[in-house]
Order: C-alpha cells, then structure tokens, then sequence
C-alpha cells in the first residue's frame, strides 16, 4: 500500500487499486485523478502486472462521482479544460495494455460509473447502483459516459439512463450487460481477483493484442479489425509462448 489517494497493492500478477477517500465516498477530485494517472502510466510499462482490479475503500461506494466542491467556481472554460483532463486519463485507462476490472463495491454514480465504463471488464456487488444523474444538474457526464454507454448496452438503454439520470440496480445492470458479474457484498474483491488472475495466467503479449485487435474494430470498423485481427495472429505465430502452448496442446492429445 501507499500514502496516496490511491492505495496499490500487489496479488500475483494482479496490481489492485482502490480509490482511497471513503470520507467523501471516494469522489473523484483532480488530486485523485492525477494519481491515478501516475499509476496508469508506472502500470502500463511494469512486466510484473499482467492484469489490474479497480474498486473503492469502504463498503458503501465504489466511486459517488466527481468532486463537486471542486467544480462550484468553474467558468465555462475550466469545465471544459476539467472534462478533457478526465477523458484524457480514463482514454489513458482504457487503453491500458493490461487487462482491467471494475469491482463496483456501492454507489457508481457519473464519474464513478464513467471511470468503470473505461474499464475492460465490470463486475459488481449484489448491493451496488449505478447510474450518470448528470442530467439532474441540468448538465451531462463530461468523462466519457455519453460515448461508451451506448456502445456497451445500446443506444436506446443509454439514452434512457443519461436522459432521466435515475440509477441502475445490480440486477438490472447484470441483465442490460454494464456488468458481467453480480457477487455478495463480502465476496466481490475475491471474486474480481480470481477473475482478474484467470486473464492473467496467460501470455501478456497476447492479452495485449487482444485488447487493441478490440480496440482496432470498434474504432475503425470491421473490415479494419478483421485485417488487425490477421495480423494480430501473424504476430504472435511461433513467439515462445506460442510455440509452448501449442505444444502442450499436442502433447495432450497424445
């Protein structure tokens, strides 16, 4: 652990962050951003981790959002310098080589929700709610949640959830797909590790081509991934790991 907004920790080869302000329910202010920020960046170039778990200290919410006494002298300018340094890190975050897991451990409501939205995979407490209430400030989510919510449970669903702002249940986010996994309250960090040190059993060279082959077709469109999928397979074809695998594939067979 460390003495930043942040605490890190160490599983395996799963680096676990948790946001580290249960006072404020973990709000997001610029200091915590930059925090993360720094890890992402340490993160992104450590061999050692091959899988990274998100989640929030406290059991009552994994993120309440941004933190609005930061924002209450905002001119029109500072809001939009303030949602561009948000989208800039959890762009950051997204495109994290490594694998990533959102425990969502309570509350995840607008920035909190969008900073799991930027995660790979979502997994969350039984007890967790969700949602962007931007709107019932009369504004809407700055940090990426317009973008990702529809392409993650459609565009009619997001629309529904940005447009009248009301939460989320566990239940309802497992069924609309926004998370991949319900656990009881005092299971959730176990099971997001376990599913964490699944992914990171596996070569870190094809978990990474993995991600950007992904990456590729959703920003570019199919026939741009089908070619970085080829490629992808092209160039993990006879590295080490590759040829280890594949003989003990054989091997078993025998």
């Amino acid at each position: 652990m460390n003495d930043s907004l942040i605490a890190q920790q160490q599983i395996d080869k799963v680096a676990l962050l948790t946001l580290n302000r249960s006072s404020r329910r973990n709000a997001l202010s610029k200091d915590l951003l930059t925090d993360l920020d720094r890890m992402l960046r340490v993160i992104a170039d450590d061999s050692g981790v091959s899988a990274v778990v998100i989640t929030g200290a406290g059991e009552r919410a994994f993120c309440a959002g941004a933190d609005i006494n930061e924002q209450r002298e905002f001119t029109p300018e500072d809001a939009y310098a303030h949602m561009r340094f948000g989208q800039a890190i959890f762009d950051r975050l997204e495109a994290l080589p490594q694998p990533t897991v959102a425990a969502i451990n309570g509350f995840a409501l607008g920035g909190g929700l969008e900073l799991a939205l930027a995660c790979d995979i979502r997994v969350a407490s039984t007890q967790a709610l969700m949602g962007l209430p931007e709107i019932t400030l009369a504004n809407l989510p700055g940090w990426g949640g317009t973008q990702r919510l529809p392409r993650l449970v459609g565009v009619s669903v997001a629309k529904q959830i940005l447009l009248t702002g009301a939460p989320v249940t566990a239940a309802d986010a497992r069924q609309m797909g926004l998370v991949s996994a319900l656990f009881e309250p005092a299971g959730l960090l176990d099971g997001a590790v376990r599913m964490a040190q699944q992914i990171a059993i596996h070569p870190g060279e094809a978990l990474r081509t993995i991600k950007a082959v992904v990456a590729v077709g959703l920003s570019e469109g199919r026939r741009e991934g089908l070619m970085a999928e080829a490629r992808g397979v092209a160039n993990l074809w006879g590295t080490p790991a590759q040829k280890a695998a594949q003989h003990a594939f054989f091997s078993r067979n025998k």
